[in-house]
């Protein structure tokens, strides 16, 4: 007979509770020996309870199919979620296989009565971990405004001061960030200053080797200058679509909402600026020569969704080209989670011919932009389907109110009610997401009839010069028809109309 045990800890709830994984571990072994069962143990570190996704919990859920698994032990229910929704679906597939849930510090029984209060406790514990989440955040800004740091920022050349909140000068890694700073001042690329520490045996930030990406991203971070901003970035879901394997990056909050907090400089702004125009120049590594990227900010991987950059380099006859790259092809992957991207790197003349040949044909028939981007047969289809959705949703909403009334009543039991429920939740949730593309497809519409009008305003201004255009203004010409840039492997692009964009 055997005990599949499931923990998970999250590092704030370390903190708050005083969890550990070595003490779940403990208590659910412990519980495991008086039911006389061998144990089979699942571990989720540092993974949020938000999602199912955890390779720790499906491991314990497929260990249940095993027919010797006759117990399932959590130390707490909110080990195994911390969403009520999820908890009870959760119960319900554990039951389904034929194993017992027991939890270490809280006494289930599966009875009508204990679903109940089984039920009402993650809805209160649900609602804990939101005030809390709201509370520590109003902590957190209170605590910046104060001019105090609300974590460890890591930025190299610093050592964080916990018991004051505050960063100080770390002397020897200070003393190569100032290395760092005279190199790039006098010309050399953030490839050339890598590759030299790594000459040196001087360890990066992680102990490990240097990556031109790092020396490019501390040459850019303005806070050696002596001011770092908090609340700089909107992180709320980050770490959950990561978790998820989705693509979501942090997002800039407007500057009004920044919170400087003054620290050492390392940097005069002059210099730091200095430092700015020559990284913007993206000079070759001989003879001075200026390389440009017009597809730069635009261009996308399709392999990751990641941005794709221009760089240039010498190939073996020792001829310099240029060419695009995802950004994570070539990181630290020494890193916790890293993976590096496959997508193979792109030539930077056979790209940007594909897309200034789709732009320069948008110019000289604007009509054809419209051709592209608007399948006109689908938009009447579109506009039936979102009335059709929205008589779903108020159909869904009158079925809600339909089953809690017999719930009240007697007339369901609490099983019934809570898989009604969910149906509805889950008929909603798509209907909504559905809604919601057709609303955007529909907009995008309206915005594609304004976009014509200021396209043919634009052709008249350029198309009789198109092949004379220089590599700025061709840039300029292309962001403001072009939204987005999607490579695939095998080379297939795929390039969206920026409507708005075009002035």
């Amino acid at each position: 007979m055997l005990a599949v045990i499931y923990i998970r800890v999250s590092t704030e709830e370390q903190v708050k509770h005083g969890y550990s994984l070595s003490g779940q571990e403990e208590a659910c072994l412990k519980k495991a020996k008086e039911i006389g069962a061998g144990t089979l143990v699942f571990k989720d570190e540092g993974i949020t309870g938000a999602v199912l996704e955890r390779p720790g919990l499906q491991g314990a859920l497929d260990a249940c199919k095993t027919p010797d698994c006759k117990y399932f032990i959590v130390y707490d229910p909110d080990r195994l979620s911390r969403k009520l929704a999820h908890q009870l679906m959760l119960v319900e597939t554990i039951e389904k296989e034929g194993c017992q849930l027991e939890f270490v510090n809280f006494e289930w029984t599966d009875t009508p009565e204990g679903r109940l209060f089984y039920s009402l406790r993650g809805a209160i514990a649900e609602y804990e971990r939101e005030k809390f989440k709201v509370r520590s955040r109003f902590g957190k800004l209170s605590k910046a405004r104060r001019g105090l740091l609300t974590h460890n920022p890591r930025i190299y050349g610093y050592r964080y001061i916990s018991e004051k909140s505050t960063l100080e000068i770390n002397e020897e890694a200070a003393a190569i960030y100032n290395r760092i700073v005279e190199m790039a001042l006098s010309g050399a690329e953030p490839e050339e200053i890598a590759n030299r520490l790594n000459e040196l045996k001087i360890p990066g930030p992680g102990g490990g080797k240097w990556y031109r990406q790092t020396v490019r991203r501390i040459l850019r971070n303005d806070s050696y200058t002596g001011t770092l901003y908090l609340n700089k970035y909107m992180t709320e879901g980050v770490k959950t679509a990561r978790v998820t394997g989705q693509s979501l990056s942090c997002r800039l909050r407007p500057k009004e909402e920044w919170i400087p907090v003054s620290i050492p400089p390392l940097i005069s702004i002059e210099k730091w600026q200095t430092i700015q125009l020559l990284l913007n120049s993206k000079k070759g590594n001989r003879g001075g020569k200026v390389y440009s990227y017009p597809l730069s900010g635009l261009l996308f991987c399709g392999q990751c969704g990641s941005s794709m950059h221009g760089n240039n380099s010498r190939n073996s006859k020792g001829k310099m080209y240029r060419y695009y790259v995802c950004s994570k092809k070539y990181g630290q992957v020494d890193r916790k989670n890293s993976v590096r991207c496959k997508m193979p790197s792109l030539n930077c003349e056979q790209v940007e011919k594909v897309v200034w040949d789709k732009v320069s044909e948008w110019l000289k028939d604007p009509e054809a932009m419209m051709r592209d981007s608007q399948d006109k047969k689908h938009i009447e289809v579109y506009k039936k389907e979102k009335v059709v959705l929205l008589n779903h949703l108020k159909d869904l909403n009158k079925q809600k109110e339909r089953i809690f009334a017999a719930f009240r009543k007697g007339l369901i039991n609490l099983d019934e009610f809570e898989a009604a429920s969910t149906e509805i939740y889950e008929g909603r949730k798509n209907f909504e997401n559905r809604l919601s593309e057709i609303k955007n497809k529909l907009a995008a519409n309206e915005q594609l009839e304004d976009g014509l009008v200021r396209l043919k305003e634009l052709a008249i201004q350029v198309v009789s010069r198109l092949e004379s255009l220089d590599d700025e203004e061709r840039s300029h010409v292309i962001r403001l028809l072009v939204k987005k840039i999607t490579v695939f492997p095998g080379n297939e692009i795929v390039i969206e109309a920026a409507f708005a964009a075009v002035d």
